[in-house]
């Protein structure tokens, strides 16, 4: 039998990196949903680069990009304030299977996670988790690994309702859960939250965080099982393989372009970060036929028209996420994209 861990030095960690292929099946689910409201997925999908026939390919994937834009469009098309806590019920065991599956087949709830954790990659998630162990309380908490802006409310709580029900389908019991502090304002269906997770919920914090006893970690799984655990996680080990497969050096630079940041990254942060010199990257660069500055500019022209034709985010804001230390800086570079100022570009897309 393995040593019971000393909870008091659990501390779990996800990863922080987003990758650029996603699964389809979050786009799946959110076409089924959206026939609820006879919106069908020819429509949902419209402008995309997606077919309703792709959706029942499991071997199809999106870019974050890609997805991000069609939650904007379900959002904007399906009537349903609650859209984010509908989706999240849909994401069950069986629309988790590569990591789920092994998870609750593990021995305790707190390997449960750390199974999770280690495949993290082949969830639908857009954050980097944390567990932590303080006194008697188990600390989840999350942050943000692009910039949600419009889409935060939906995206928590899609996230929160599907692990939670991932944690309660695991235990085989409820989730006993102290408190619930989210980043974004209280909705107005706030009683939905007390129906599904009947504790006490903070809105507007300044962080992501969900607490429950930590006597919950070292609870025995009821459908434990190592044989089954190993057999699926050979699957998680293909998938993440698959996923991992060697990208160049454009794909590793988008990927990089993806992350939150107070100034755009200079080129010497960017060859730390992609771990190579940076006459090592002027060389892969080279190859390619393009300079970062050029990338750059690109990825900020393109996040910039997506983010003023399909959401109300104030223009300064935009500016402000895509590295902008002077909106009137951004407001020239938009003209010199597109001829015209963002609010008349907006007015014609809105």
């Amino acid at each position: 039998m393995n040593k019971a861990p000393d909870l008091g030095k659990i501390h779990l960690k996800s990863t922080d990196r987003l990758n650029l292929k996603r699964s389809i099946y979050s786009i799946r689910i959110l076409a089924e949903y959206a026939k609820k409201f006879n919106v069908s997925a020819e429509v949902l999908l419209y402008g995309s680069k997606i077919s309703a026939d792709d959706l029942t390919d499991p071997e199809i994937s999106i870019t974050p990009e890609e997805e991000l834009k069609l939650f904007r469009r379900a959002i904007a098309l399906i009537p349903d304030p609650k859209i984010g806590l509908e989706i999240g019920k849909l994401h069950n065991v069986s629309a988790m299977s590569r990591v789920a599956i092994p998870a609750i087949f593990c021995d305790t709830f707190l390997d449960a996670i750390r199974m999770v954790f280690k495949y993290m990659d082949l969830t639908q998630t857009y954050c980097q988790y944390e567990l932590i162990v303080k006194d008697n309380d188990a600390i989840m908490s999350c942050e943000e690994l692009i910039v949600f802006g419009d889409l935060r409310r939906f995206l928590c709580e899609r996230d929160l309702v599907s692990a939670y029900t991932l944690c309660c389908n695991a235990l085989g019991a409820p989730l006993v859960l102290k408190e619930i502090m989210l980043t974004y304002a209280q909705p107005e269906y706030v009683n939905a939250y007390q129906d599904i997770f009947n504790c006490p919920v903070t809105f507007n914090a300044n962080r992501y965080q969900v607490i429950f006893d930590k006597s919950y970690l070292s609870k025995q799984l009821p459908l434990a099982n190592a044989l089954t655990r190993d057999t699926y996680e050979k699957e998680c080990k293909r998938a993440y393989a698959h996923l991992h497969e060697q990208k160049s050096t454009l794909d590793k630079i988008q990927q990089e372009l993806l992350f939150p940041y107070e100034d755009p990254p200079c080129f010497e942060k960017l060859a730390r970060r992609l771990n190579m010199s940076t006459r090592t990257l002027r060389r892969h660069l080279a190859v390619e036929g393009i300079s970062y500055k050029t990338l750059l500019n690109e990825f900020r022209k393109k996040k910039a028209l997506e983010l003023i034709s399909s959401t109300n985010t104030p223009i300064e804001n935009i500016a402000a996420e895509l590295g902008y230390k002077d909106t009137a800086n951004f407001y020239h570079a938009f003209k010199n994209w597109t001829g015209t100022t963002p609010s008349s570009y907006r007015k014609t897309k809105l």
